[in-house]
Formats: structure tokens, C-alpha cells, sequence
């Protein structure tokens, strides 16, 4: 009979110490973040500027202490002006000012993992994004655009780090690196490729 009890003793400071694990946040969450976003591959080539104006944003929910599923969009620009130079053309030289602009709208799945329990003060994570992109392309030749827009395949590895603002506070400090990929093809970019760096807050829903 004491053994009895001493094994259900044990069985039932587990549960109360999952049940308080499983407690810590609620596990519905969105996040919003300013991003950062710098050109790689043949984008380099077509704007090789920082892109200073991005977002993105989602929403998370968590299966487990370490186990997310979610969604995800947001929206980077990238813009370069090229001083006047002469281009070759079909039809002859072109003398002219290009601006170039590349306006990027993800949607995305994504799955992620969290390296510890959710207590801890500093919480390491990486997710895995796939879904479409919006991609709004103008390169203008002075008054004349050449332009396309068309939805994209695109996947996105992340690493990053949550920290709260407290041991079990719903609100947290997040901050990640991104890598975008797209086998987008139009005029001098043969693939998208970017380096993206977000911050911003995570908040836990009631």
C-alpha cells in the first residue's frame, strides 16, 4: 500500500510539473518585427543597396514547450537609382537613369523549434518558412518601365532568440537572422536570394 502511494505521489508531481511547464505562456502568439535586408547573388547585381524598409509579422502556435506551427508574411523593398550611362539595346545604344525596384511580400508556413524550455531567460529557436512571395519587379529607363509581377515559390530558414520580459511574461524581446530563397527569374536576376535581420516584440495571447 505505501508503494502504492509513493508511485502516485511521484505520477502526480510530474503531472503538476508538466501541467506548470505547459503553463508558462499561452501558446497562441504573434510577433512584429523591423527588418533589415541585404542583397545576395545576382539581386546584388541588380540592387546592390541595403534594403533599410521591411517588416514582417505572424502568428505562432506552440504544440508543445518546443514545438511551433504558423504562419507568416511582411513586405521588404529594395530600390537602387543608377546614374545615366548608354545600355545596348535590340534596337540600338540607350542612353538613360535606371531605377531599379524589387518589392518582395512573402506568405508563408512555417515550423519551428525552440533549444530550451520556455522559463528560460533566454530562448533559442529555428523555424523553417515555406510558401509563396509576391514579387513586384520595375526597372524604369527614364519614363519607360519594364516590369513583371508574379507569385514565387520561396523558402526561408531562421535562427533567432526570444527573451522575455520576465519569467512568465507574455510579451518578448525577438530578434533573428533570415535566408530567403527564390528560383525567381526576370531581366538581370536569375535568383532571389537575401540576408534579412528582424527585431521586435512576441506577444502571447490569453
Amino acid at each position: 500500500m505505501k508503494k502504492i502511494k509513493y508511485w502516485m505521489f511521484i505520477f502526480a508531481g510530474c503531472f503538476a510539473a508538466q501541467t506548470v511547464s505547459a503553463q508558462v505562456r499561452p501558446p497562441l502568439s504573434i510577433d512584429v518585427n523591423y527588418s533589415v535586408a541585404s542583397p545576395l547573388s545576382s539581386l546584388q547585381n541588380y540592387s546592390n543597396k541595403t534594403s533599410f524598409r521591411g517588416w514582417s509579422a505572424g502568428l505562432q502556435y506552440m504544440l508543445n514547450d518546443q514545438l511551433s506551427v504558423g504562419l507568416r508574411t511582411g513586405f521588404q523593398d529594395f530600390y537602387e537609382r543608377v546614374p545615366r550611362a548608354v545600355y545596348p539595346d535590340k534596337l540600338g545604344d540607350v542612353s538613360a537613369v535606371q531605377t531599379r525596384t524589387l518589392r518582395v511580400i512573402p506568405i508563408q508556413a512555417t515550423v519551428g523549434w525552440a533549444f530550451t524550455k520556455p522559463d528560460k531567460a533566454i530562448i533559442p529557436y529555428a523555424n523553417v518558412a515555406v510558401g509563396v512571395a509576391n514579387m513586384d519587379y520595375n526597372k524604369y529607363w527614364g519614363q519607360f518601365v519594364e516590369a513583371d509581377n508574379s507569385w514565387q515559390f520561396l523558402v526561408t530558414p531562421e535562427i533567432g532568440i526570444n527573451v522575455p520580459f520576465g519569467k512568465a511574461s507574455p510579451v518578448m524581446f525577438n530578434a533573428n537572422v533570415r535566408y530567403n530563397y527564390s528560383p525567381y527569374k526576370v531581366g538581370d536576376i536569375t535568383n532571389y536570394q537575401s540576408l534579412q535581420y528582424s527585431a521586435g516584440l512576441k506577444f502571447h495571447l490569453n
